[in-house]
């Protein structure tokens, strides 16, 4: 006996797959992440009329190229290409994005139970929690836990940049501008913090990055002196045009 298909299955992928939108315009990049898992595997499993799975591919297919330009994909994940019409390769991909955040999530809670590492011990939880949220990529969630407190913004300012400084220090360049974007995302209007990466992008000698990087600290603050004196030295050093 045929199986029966039953057109609001396909319905209900796409909105499912409008829900992954959702999520990545508000930031929350790991729940994008599972949404859009569940959203393949839907289509790996579901039997449709010709029309729906030709639709549905062409949209998820416009969601893959929009994920992978993001700006917080790629500041999570760097530089990505989905295949066009490839779910099965798709979910797998996602399945090891999202492991590999959870292994991060549950190394960093295994790691840093001591909450006297975190200050004072009364916003340690909130703080942790917070902690977790930035290291999903649920930015959007953090945002909404810190709430302009000022306390847990120094808190997780000074533990991301100090962390970076040091990585950026010892030659982990990569290591350092994720502690450092860590931080931009707790205190995104720092010109110190973009400063701190274009340094560490100098260490890697990716010029265009650095470039691009310390101009953004100048559009927060133009009469910002050490930031133009790296901006002319990355001109200088990497052959880029003034």
């Amino acid at each position: 006996m045929d199986e029966v298909i039953k057109r609001e299955e396909a319905s209900t992928i796409a909105k499912e797959l409008s829900d992954c939108e959702r999520h990545l315009r508000k930031g929350n990049i790991f729940s994008c992440l599972v949404c859009f898992e569940g959203v393949l595997k839907k289509m790996l499993s579901t039997k449709m009329l010709p029309g729906d799975s030709k639709q549905l591919n062409k949209d998820i297919n416009t969601f893959q190229h929009d994920l992978a330009a993001s700006k917080i994909f790629k500041d999570v994940y760097g530089p990505v290409t989905f295949r066009d019409d490839d779910i099965p390769t798709a979910l797998d991909f996602m399945k090891q994005l999202i492991e590999i955040k959870d292994e991060e999530t549950r190394a960093l809670l295994a790691g840093e139970s001591d909450a006297n590492t975190l200050g004072n011990a009364a916003v340690a939880p909130k703080v942790q929690q917070i902690k977790v949220l930035i290291e999903k990529g649920d930015y959007a969630d953090a945002h909404e836990m810190i709430a302009g407190d000022e306390e847990i913004i120094g808190l997780l300012v000074d533990e991301y940049n100090s962390t970076g400084i040091a990585l950026r220090q010892s030659g982990h360049y990569d290591e350092a501008i994720i502690a450092f974007r860590k931080a931009v995302v707790v205190l995104p209007n720092d010109e110190g913090l973009y400063y701190n990466i274009a340094r560490a992008y100098v260490g890697k000698k990716t010029w265009q990055e650095a470039a691009e990087t310390i101009d953004s600290s100048l559009k927060i603050n133009a009469n910002f002196t050490e930031g133009i004196k790296l901006l002319k030295y990355i001109r200088e050093n990497g052959g880029l045009d003034g």
